[in-house]
């Protein structure tokens, strides 16, 4: 109706000025016919008469325009009265469109506020994250309480969570911190000692949640199948979900970690190395490997390595150097076992010595001088890792509370007792089951028949042990194993390491002998220091002593998460 008004008024006006236009156009034509007539006078009246008789049409024909014009204009004003009077009546009829307009505007507000909302949660996750995790500089330290700063900062935001969010949120930050620690470890690439600050962490932060919570899950090698596992994965609401995600992590830091000792350290010492040649070969191995086993805590943990105490968990190096230790001693087994020093190596991580002076005793020489010879190797192998790992391979059976995969250098024990042992004992089965379980009956033919007499041991293997050997093998006493020589190493698996491991560590942060972790998520005495220290980054890089200033304006993150960080 407006459009149609409007309409109207732009002819109403077009018409109004077309007739004004005419009627000007028409006093001017009559003027000018005045003029003409009266120059004509004289010469014709009749001429005369006939003008004016025009003039007078003409001026009848322009009246009756402009009547046309003031009718035209008072048809508009009367329809724009009308049209008031209608928009009069639309405007008394407005409380019901303001009404809805009301009720659009409240559920737009509340959309906004739950969106404004939604963003605040997000901020605070992000400020969380950022402060925990990436803010960090994952170096070790003396100070266990500094070390484990993300452990404490993640689990108090996800405790604070748990009581006060939805489970919504708890689930936010639960998948936002797993996909967070899981981003920082694969930024470490293959540095040890930053994979090593975060395993502790990641630990320690587990072994928190489970503690606050009351309850520990721990994912055992054989339990579950994949989907199971994929199953307790999709429901982060849970906090079995978050523990299980956060030791799943762990068990790939660690065999990182493993494959980088192994790769970076061991590998190397076994290829060929220089070595004086009066040096006897067994001292000569000895050495070379002490000076891998401290080179390898050094790549684990710089502080230990550099002969101070660190913050973090002592079990992980020792963890790590059981792996790796069962892997250089089947590598030293196949080795020594070789027909000769000369036999090409045939796995890169079974097989992979290439220089046989790295070996405690010749390849392929096989008697009791040289068991003896390799015993003594094993026996200062074992101090040093004792004294640099903790790891006791006597004790280790003893302490119900230390992970372990038994006795280091297991292959190589039973191959120097073999070496050392009466031949004619061999003939028992339960002899051969309590010294040398490890080896094969075909295996344990081979080093009989490798065997050369000396000045220990000056007679020979005797045939009737090897007729004994023989017989028990055809009559198939003993089970054949599947693998055959050379042995293979086994694959890299993780046990988390106990609470008790765990809690010795983070006793220390309270200063005294507790198995208590909840010290290490209390609040620091730099932690809001360093907090405000990311709002002016500038800050912390530039001498207080100078002029230079930070003006930056106060983060809204940082803000948000003030108000959880007590």
């Amino acid at each position: 109706m407006m459009k149609g008004r409007t309409t109207n008024n732009v002819q109403s006006k077009r018409s109004t000025k077309n007739g004004r236009k005419d009627q000007k156009l028409q006093k001017k034509n009559s003027q000018k016919r005045l003029s003409e007539q009266e120059k004509h006078v004289d010469s014709d009246p009749s001429e005369a008469y006939e003008t004016v008789d025009v003039a007078y049409l003409d001026d009848d024909v322009t009246e009756r325009k402009e009547k046309e014009a003031r009718e035209c204009i008072n048809a508009d004003v009367w329809e724009d009265a009308s049209n008031g009077a209608l928009s009069a009546g639309s405007e008394n009829e407005s409380p019901d469109v303001v009404h809805f307009d009301d009720v659009s505007s409240r559920e737009k507000i509340e959309h906004l506020e739950k969106r404004i909302e939604r963003l605040e949660e997000e901020l605070r996750e992000v400020a969380a994250l950022e402060i925990s995790l990436y803010s960090v500089v994952p170096d070790h330290s003396s100070s266990s309480h500094k070390l484990h700063t993300p452990a404490r900062r993640l689990s108090r935001i996800y405790i604070h969570a748990c009581k006060h969010f939805t489970r919504g949120k708890r689930a936010s930050i639960a998948r936002n911190s797993v996909s967070g620690l899981v981003l920082v470890a694969r930024s470490c690439g293959n540095d040890v000692s930053r994979l090593t600050f975060w395993l502790s962490n990641i630990i320690s932060l587990r072994d928190i949640i489970s503690q606050a919570f009351g309850k520990s899950h721990h994912t055992s090698e054989s339990n579950g199948s994949k989907k199971g596992l994929q199953q307790l994965l999709e429901d982060w609401q849970e906090t079995e979900t978050f523990t299980t995600s956060l030791e799943t992590i762990e068990q790939w830091i660690f065999s990182r970690i493993v494959e980088s000792v192994w790769w970076q350290v061991f590998t190397p010492y076994m290829q060929s190395t220089e070595s004086n040649s009066s040096e006897k070969q067994g001292s000569f191995s000895t050495s070379l490997w002490n000076n891998a086993f401290r080179e390898a805590l050094q790549r684990l943990c710089p502080v230990r390595g550099a002969g101070h105490e660190c913050g973090c968990l002592p079990v992980l190096a020792r963890m790590v150097m059981e792996k790796c230790i069962s892997r250089f001693d089947v590598a030293m087994f196949n080795a020594i076992l070789r027909e000769s020093e000369h036999q090409i190596p045939t796995d890169p991580v079974s097989d992979p010595i290439l220089d046989s002076k790295v070996l405690p005793i010749p390849a392929g020489e096989l008697s009791f001088g040289s068991g003896a010879q390799l015993k003594n190797a094993i026996g200062n192998w074992s101090r040093c890792l004792t004294e640099m790992f903790g790891m006791n391979s006597e004790d280790d059976d003893d302490d119900d509370h230390v992970e372990s995969d038994g006795k280091a250098f297991v292959l190589l024990n039973e191959l120097s007792d073999l070496l050392m042992l009466p031949k004619d004992m061999l003939t028992e089965s339960s002899i051969r089951e309590e010294i040398c379980p490890s080896i094969t009956l075909p295996l344990i033919k081979r080093i009989l028949c490798n065997f050369t007499p000396d000045e220990f041991c000056p007679d020979h293997v005797p045939g009737a042990v090897l007729e004994e050997l023989n017989s028990a093998e055809s009559n198939g006493d003993e089970k054949l194993p599947e693998e055959s020589f050379p042995y293979a190493a086994s694959s890299v698996s993780y046990t988390p390491p106990s609470t008790m491991n765990v809690g010795e560590k983070v006793a220390e942060l309270a200063g005294k002998m507790s198995r208590n972790v909840s010290m290490i998520q209390s609040r620091g005495y730099t932690s809001d220091e360093e907090l405000e220290e990311l709002d002016s980054p500038l800050t912390s890089i530039v001498d207080k002593s100078s002029d230079v200033t930070d003006s930056f304006t106060s983060n809204e993150r940082y803000k948000l998460l003030r108000q959880v960080w007590v």
